[in-house]
């Protein structure tokens, strides 16, 4: 790691504790050898930060902007000044030299910088973590506020996840330095050789995400990069494309905010989009030498997972893919899907709606008629619970669902299935799947049953895996997995493609498989 940005105040702060709080992590990170990048000042925090970390010889730069040097009064014993022109370039000079940011709770300025981070990763110009040095609690009303956005859909998946809370700067250096942490990007940017991943010995499980983590752009990064992913991800492509009204290519990267992009969150062509990123993401990874133990999809996921398997041809897995959206796209309106924070057994039954997914402990999706999605989602909030909408037209593993079913089992009959080559996990029973696989019926089950996804995990954890790589868009999945992992005195590795794809890719051409 090159430097280490942090967002401070040049006030003094509104708690005794704030200004040691900012010595403890200046002196810190110089101890750990990682420079700091601040913004310039010798005052308040920002100036009782510089000044621990100089006083144990740390390397400090400074970011000010012309127009306010006399306000600030810029330090004058820092390794090095940068002065710019406006408080915008500030801003954007330090997100450019540091490879992680830190935010020190006690100044509003903190607070207005963590959300223009939000805002970086929202324009695609970078996705560097984010560290909350907060040991009483200055961030929670910004957090809460923060995850309300990300329920209504303003935040991207995983934006909000980069943001990690530590309660000493000790604990932040630890984050900084530890051999896995995330510091790739969705965007290729100009910056130093990114941190490596080295899946560790033990079993590796590939977890393939569902409806709803589909965005604009998916998969275009790779497309241009690697010329195996591309050709895998046309493939896919042009089986789907008779079933779709709309090349699905073009779909998948048109600019977000246009008419073709919004398609996305049509299940007609959303989950095709998910199915050809997957398939191609798979390949990819092969073609690297990074090789799964064990298969998990979880819903829609489930395709692109058996088809890895050896279950379905990848012109089977296309008509069943096609036929499937084409016949959810003519199903009437009026279905929702709602993830709750609520277990099962606090349900209560209530007509039009069912439980879709087991997530965690407390973390469940309902899907069914609007009109009762939307009363269960009031009940739950009023009891403080947090509740968010799905990203589908569509009620997945619902009575909904049941029009098309038939249909959907004649096509399966017409195709050549197998038992799973490799080791295969059902969403539904969350146990192997093996010669049921080859039968029609099984399949129409994965569409209706709810999917048991903590049961699933749980069972990983017991077949002793300890890597977690999740091949989708984002990283829905692997954002779940924090509630449903036994307590282990060795913490697994939990991966996405979509991030960490660089490292993956590092790690293969630095052991000469290219």
């Amino acid at each position: 790691m090159s430097a280490v940005t942090v967002f401070c105040g040049a006030s003094p702060g509104h708690h005794p504790g704030h200004q040691e709080t900012a010595a403890d992590l200046g002196r810190a990170l110089a101890e750990a050898g990682l420079p700091l990048v601040y913004g310039g000042a010798r005052t308040g925090l920002m100036g009782t930060l510089a000044d621990a970390a100089l006083d144990a010889g740390g390397k400090v730069t400074g970011v000010v902007p012309r127009r306010m040097l006399p306000y600030e009064i810029a330090h004058t014993g820092l390794s090095e000044l940068e002065v710019v022109a406006d408080i915008h370039e500030r801003k954007a000079r330090m997100a450019e030299l540091g490879d992680a940011f830190v935010a020190l709770p006690g100044g509003l300025g903190t607070a207005e910088e963590l959300l223009e981070a939000l805002a970086w990763a929202q324009l695609r110009i970078h996705r560097k973590p984010c560290l909350l040095l907060d040991p009483y609690g200055f961030y929670r009303p910004l957090l809460a506020f923060l995850e309300h956005a990300r329920d209504e859909g303003f935040l991207h998946p995983g934006d909000l996840e980069r943001i990690v809370v530590c309660a000493s700067a000790e604990e932040v250096v630890a984050q900084l330095t530890a051999p896995f942490v995330q510091l790739s990007s969705e965007v290729a940017e100009a910056r130093p050789t990114p941190v490596r991943r080295r899946l560790p010995g033990g079993r590796t499980a590939f977890l393939f995400s569902g409806a709803g983590s589909q965005r604009p752009g998916m998969g275009r990064e790779l497309h241009d990069a690697f010329p195996v992913f591309a050709a895998a991800l046309e493939e896919v492509c042009a089986g789907l494309d008779p079933y779709l009204d709309v090349p699905l290519l073009d779909v998948m990267f048109a600019e977000a905010g246009t008419r073709t992009a919004a398609l996305l969150d049509r299940i007609a062509f959303g989950n095709p989009a998910i199915f050809a990123l997957q398939v191609a993401q798979y390949r990819l990874l092969e073609s690297w030498g990074v090789r799964p133990d064990v298969l998990f999809g979880y819903s829609a996921g489930r395709m692109a997972a058996a088809h890895a398997a050896g279950v379905f041809s990848l012109t089977d897995g296309c008509r069943a893919v096609g036929t499937l959206s084409r016949l959810m796209g003519a199903l009437p309106k009026g279905g929702a899907m709602a993830a709750v924070e609520a277990s099962p057994e606090e349900l209560r039954p209530r007509p039009g709606v069912v439980v879709a997914a087991v997530n965690g402990p407390r973390a469940v999706v309902v899907s069914g008629d609007r009109d009762a999605v939307t009363a269960v989602q009031e009940e739950w909030a009023g009891h403080r619970r947090w509740t968010r909408t799905l990203r589908t037209d569509v009620a997945a593993h619902s009575p909904h669902f049941d029009p098309l079913l038939d249909e959907y089992r004649r096509t399966l009959e017409t195709l050549h299935l197998h038992a799973p080559r490799l080791p295969l996990v059902s969403d539904i029973t969350a146990k192997p799947v093996g010669s049921e696989a080859c039968t029609p019926e099984f399949w129409v089950r994965e569409l209706r049953e709810p999917v048991q996804f903590a049961d699933a995990v749980s069972m990983l954890a017991q077949d002793e895996v300890t890597t977690y790589l999740e091949l989708g868009p984002g990283e829905v999945l692997a954002g779940m997995l924090g509630d449903c992992l036994p307590n282990a005195d060795t913490p697994p590795l939990v991966l996405t493609t979509a991030l960490d794809w660089r490292a993956l890719h590092e790690e293969h051409t630095d052991n000469g498989q290219e």
